[in-house]
């Protein structure tokens, strides 16, 4: 990128003359240049055979691919798929083969910047290291000494899955970053719904079974994911289990590609899977399927419910609670007070643990406590959805909806894989309740080809890792870092910056740091992301290109690329192993690894022992734990072999023996209503005990702002993007050249719409212009569109500007598909 502040326009001619600039001959050897058909293209010469490293794809779309990297005349060319210790794992994609058009791109960022013009506004000057680690230190040292270190706030995304200047979910360098700093954390709220309604039925264990295993299923429910196009590195998986004979079934309300695949595909309306899974639940019980034991000792059915919505404990009958284990987080002794169950054989009330007979029914006082046990709470809920009901309100018939519980009754084993598809909205943890209930309850997880949840590998990394040692430094003197001042959600910092307090509490934040991220673009309400940037003195963004948000900046980074640095592709993928990254070429221009760069801002603050580590000696540090020593996951291991697998080799089975509720069994009711964020508003904690489902709060049929905005716009991902990555590589443009809204050619007919016409989406939040496209797989009223474009690449306005920011009350979520619109011809 040239010194001056904006770089020069996204044409091809430019964005092939910019790579040649920025390499020499070989640079782009790896992409031929067209020519007419007719015309012979000539082989290009090579100065030397070409050098390939190992290298690890690292967005965030759960693939973890793993590469060669070729390396010609010390420039990196092209990328190939490399192989896995499992050659069954060999994947590449469209944007793991266009690393090249990232790394030489025109929109890359080479130098620091500092901004000279108004934020958004792209006027930058280029300026040195030096001057842009004065000045964050200058700024940041002022800010210290007035309001204290935690005025800095950390926010963090998803753009690097790595160890070292990756978003590696508390296990990564950053996280030494933000400890030895001691400043704020912003935390994304992104993709939390379904995991955090699922925890109150299984207590958050793992029931996501390895890959391999599908050949075992019998059947495969795919709900609320479209692999095809959003983990295309599983769907091989899938089709063998089919080609095997194991049936395909999609629960989506788009016919895509996937639902082309299906043996069955059933079309729910968006945002209604949770009335689906409890129609299906109350096919289950009616018919019987599920067995009394099932209830009666696996499941929380047979405690009783106080009248306050309180488990009626051994305590409440006069038995004094006992001292248990210290908890491992305070150290303090826990309190043993279980709850109580009325025992069939023996008459009396008794801990939930000492029967195998509790009543399901009909206890009704214990001592003159009135109760009910939670089998009649759950029944009650599950009762309002008879088929009817259900079909009603998510538009499957009512005999597709029994013939959905037949199949989880009769035709298991069942792997039932779940993404992100009911994620996005105000109502997804409310629907993953259900959902994973069906599978539970049917039997349907802890055995092979009996999965339930997601195909994405989570490390053990928070458990099994040294995180003491590699993310709670202490300096020359032995003094430990301060540590995170406090997690901020991304729905309360324009009030944090409003009124200076925090929960209560004062709480002051002048400057922001954004680290693999680009809040600007994927946070819902683009004016209100905006509107904090705005607030906000002083913000630095490190990234590997100009992104939108780092048009907000004060001062940009230029972050190296993932194959400019030595690093290890950890936290999760579609496969089961770490991976080595190599260092293949040097930085281009004057970028820095993100490691780097952490040490070099804490160097300039006076903090630099508590960063007096190198990668390697991190890595080494983190992985230094029994665990990843049995199972040869060492640094030197790992630069030998390029993968180290997580697990002994085999498919992982996961257990369902064990859940990670009070009961250590499955949940139908939960006593305390755990909250993901402080909203300072009451909470009705009735409807988030037990059961409870409704619609989408903006996008529900029976909502009234419906009939102003008749049109629910969903998010989609792309082929070519990992969210708003590869947005700016040319080679992906011309598959994937602009942002397009996909209408029902019905509702298209209705509106005067052709294909390629120009419409105005529209709501109360914002608006957006784009061009349009019919699709047939899409039922009426129902739009998509991809949220993975930057503002200029729109005709006007901002697809970001749709989406509202509120949150569900106990739920901090960002609800991408909450949404609906008007639509408008232009």
């Amino acid at each position: 990128m040239a010194e001056t502040s904006k770089p020069r326009g996204f044409t091809r001619r430019n964005f092939i003359k910019g790579a040649a600039v920025l390499g020499a001959a070989g640079t782009l050897v790896g992409c031929a240049p067209k020519a007419d058909d007719k015309e012979p293209v000539e082989p290009v010469a090579t100065a030397s055979p070409d050098e390939i490293y190992s290298g690890v794809c690292r967005g965030n779309c759960g693939g973890g691919c793993f590469l060669n990297v070729h390396v010609r005349d010390g420039q990196v060319v092209r990328t190939s798929a490399r192989d896995m210790p499992n050659t069954q794992y060999n994947r590449i994609c469209s944007k793991g083969l266009t690393h090249v058009g990232r790394m030489y791109g025109a929109n890359r960022v080479l130098y620091p910047m500092k901004r000279v013009g108004e934020r958004g506004s792209n006027d930058f000057e280029r300026i040195s290291w030096d001057e842009a680690l004065s000045t964050i230190a200058e700024k940041w040292q002022g800010y210290i000494d007035e309001y204290g270190s935690s005025a800095i706030m950390f926010f963090l995304g998803s753009g690097n899955y790595a160890a070292l200047s990756g978003s590696c979910n508390g296990a990564g360098a950053y996280q030494r970053f933000v400890n030895a700093l001691g400043c704020s954390y912003c935390s994304l709220d992104v993709d939390a719904a379904v995991g955090f309604g699922s925890q109150r039925a299984t207590g958050g264990i793992d029931l996501g079974n390895e890959l391999t295993d599908r050949k075992n299923a019998k059947t495969q429910v795919i709900w609320g994911n479209n692999p095809t196009i959003s983990l295309m590195h599983t769907m091989h998986f899938f089709m063998e289990a089919k080609e095997n004979g194991t049936k395909y079934i999609v629960i989506d309300p788009v016919y895509n590609a996937n639902a082309a695949k299906a043996d069955w595909w059933i079309p729910v309306k968006a945002g209604t899977d949770g009335a689906l899974a409890l129609g299906v639940l109350n096919v289950l019980i009616e018919n019987g399927w599920i067995e009394k034991d099932t209830f009666c000792n696996r499941t929380n059915a047979g405690l009783l419910i106080k009248e306050d919505g309180m488990f009626l404990r051994m305590s409440d009958l006069g038995v004094e609670p006992a001292q248990g284990d210290p908890d491992p987080l305070t150290g303090e002794p826990t309190v043993v007070d279980p709850p109580a169950v009325w025992d069939e054989s023996t008459g009396a009330a008794v801990a939930f643990s000492e029967t195998t007979t509790p009543q399901l029914e009909g206890v009704g006082e214990v001592n003159g406590i009135k109760v009910q046990t939670v089998y009649e709470n759950a029944m009650g809920y599950i009762g309002q959805y008879p088929p009817a009901a259900a079909s009603a309100v998510c538009g499957v018939s009512e005999d597709d909806i029994r013939e959905l519980a037949r199949v989880y009754h009769e035709d298991g084993p069942v792997t039932t894989e779940i993404m992100m598809g009911m994620n996005h909205y105000r109502n997804g943890h409310y629907s993953a309740w259900p959902v994973y209930l069906v599978g539970l309850l049917t039997g349907n997880a802890g055995k092979p080809g009996a999965a339930l949840g997601q195909s994405e590998e989570y490390l053990p990394q928070l458990m099994y890792s040294n995180i003491a040692g590699a993310c709670y430094p202490v300096d020359a003197a032995g003094n430990p870092a301060p540590g995170q001042a406090n997690l901020i959600h991304t729905v309360q910092i324009a009030d944090v910056l409003e009124t200076n307090t925090f929960l209560g509490e004062p709480l002051t934040i002048k400057s922001a740091y954004i680290h693999c991220s680009n809040p600007v673009v994927t946070m819902c309400d683009h004016d209100y992301t905006t509107g904090w940037f705005d607030k906000l003195e002083f913000v630095v963004v490190a990234d590997m290109c100009m992104t939108e948000t780092c048009k907000h900046a004060d001062i940009v980074l230029p972050s190296a690329h993932w194959f400019e640095q030595v690093d290890l592709g950890f936290l999760f993928s579609t496969h089961p192993y770490l991976l080595w990254q190599d260092k293949c070429v040097e930085p281009l221009g004057e970028s820095k690894s993100d490691f780097q760069i952490f040490g070099l801002i804490l160097d300039k603050l006076g903090l630099g022992d508590y960063w007096n580590i190198t990668e390697e000696e991190y890595l080494e540090t983190m992985l230094d734990s029994d665990y990843w020593r049995s199972v040869g996951c060492t640094v030197d291991k790992l630069k030998s072999d390029k993968a180290g697998r997580i697990y002994p080799e085999g498919d992982k089975i996961a257990s369902a023996k064990v859940f990670g509720t009070e009961t250590g069994r499955i949940g139908l009711y939960q006593e305390t209503v755990k909250k993901a964020y402080e909203s300072g508003k009451e909470v009705d904690e009735a409807i988030e005990r037990g059961l409870h489902w409704e619609t989408p709060t903006f996008a529900g049929e029976d909502r009234e702002y419906r009939a102003t905005y008749p049109y629910h716009l969903l998010s989609e991902h792309m082929r070519t993007h990992t969210h708003t990555q590869w947005w700016d590589c040319e080679y992906v443009k011309e598959y994937e050249p602009e942002p397009i809204v996909r209408l029902n050619p019905e509702d298209a007919a209705e509106l005067g719409i052709a294909e390629g016409d120009t419409v105005k989406l529209s709501n109360d939040q914002g608006f957006v212009v784009m061009k349009a496209a019919i699709n047939a797989g899409l039922p009426r009223k129902l739009i998509t569109s991809a949220r993975s474009w930057q503002k200029d690449d729109f005709i006007d306005g901002h697809y970001a500007s749709l989406p509202s920011r509120e949150y569900n009350q106990v739920c901090a979520n960002q609800a991408f598909n909450d949404v609906a619109v008007m639509i408008e011809k232009m």
